[in-house]
């Protein structure tokens, strides 16, 4: 019942702030951008692998991006990302257009959301109580079939290295029926690899994944949409190795 309200609550929300867009406002200035998305994902699942053992989580995330006008190619962005109960993320970072594609450097702060900490042993699933987390990563331009990108985070807390590639294809839904439909896919591959930690035991592991987003516009600024998930991972705990399929349904807002 708890998850069907906020699936009816998400829906509601989003066709309230779609309507409202339709109206004229006063815009934002041209250097400033907002987006917002709200979701509620089946599993939680992150990196290939679920973190925790409850069905159902509710996600949201505001994402501020200036475009600084005397460096031409270049914006600052401040991002706040709340999981439920679980999690919040606060993140900042740089972005520079370059003619091979966009580097993309930045840094995020994750607090728990409560005091219980999961550790990483035989169950698998993970919740350090706080991480300082650094990525640089560059999504090339260049697009032939799929839109390559690669990304190398380091966790302070976990002393980690995360080693992600991924590449994404977008298809116009009406080539197979499915009119006023965008589908947008990806693929990833990871790797994870820690000699050490500072609260948990160290863990290094393999994992693949694959999505597909549908993906229906309200308006220029406003979408809704589901997304069918896969993940695979060769850790060996023995509650989250292996394969996991969920499901999600989301919102995005751009102003």
């Amino acid at each position: 019942m708890k998850n069907s309200l906020r699936a009816l609550a998400l829906t509601v929300f989003t066709l309230g702030v779609a309507q409202a867009q339709n109206t004229p406002s006063s815009p934002l200035g041209s250097d400033l951008s907002v987006r917002a998305n709200f979701s509620w994902a089946s599993k939680n699942v992150a990196r290939g692998k679920e973190r925790s053992s409850d069905e159902g989580l509710f996600q949201s995330q505001l994402t501020l991006e200036y475009a600084v006008p005397t460096i031409i190619g270049t914006s600052v962005y401040f991002s706040g990302y709340s999981a439920d109960s679980f999690e919040k993320v606060y993140g900042a970072g740089v972005r520079r257009s370059m003619e091979c594609g966009t580097l993309d450097i930045g840094y995020q702060h994750t607090k728990a959301n409560n005091h219980f900490v999961n550790t990483n042993g035989v169950a698998g699933y993970t919740l350090a109580p706080s991480d300082n987390e650094y990525y640089i990563g560059l999504v090339l331009s260049k697009d032939v079939f799929l839109r390559p990108s690669a990304y190398l985070f380091y966790s302070d807390e976990l002393r980690q290295y995360n080693f992600v590639v991924s590449a994404r294809k977008d298809f116009d839904g009406s080539d197979i029926g499915l009119s006023a439909i965008n589908i947008v896919t990806k693929l990833y591959a990871g790797s994870i690899y820690a000699s050490d930690s500072n609260w948990d035991t160290a863990n290094s592991y393999l994992y693949a994944g694959a999505s597909a987003d549908f993906i229906y516009a309200i308006s220029p600024s406003a979408s809704v949409g589901t997304g069918l998930n896969f993940a695979y991972n060769n850790d060996n705990a023995a509650d989250t190795k292996g394969g996991v399929f969920w499901y999600r349904f989301f919102a995005n807002f751009r102003f």
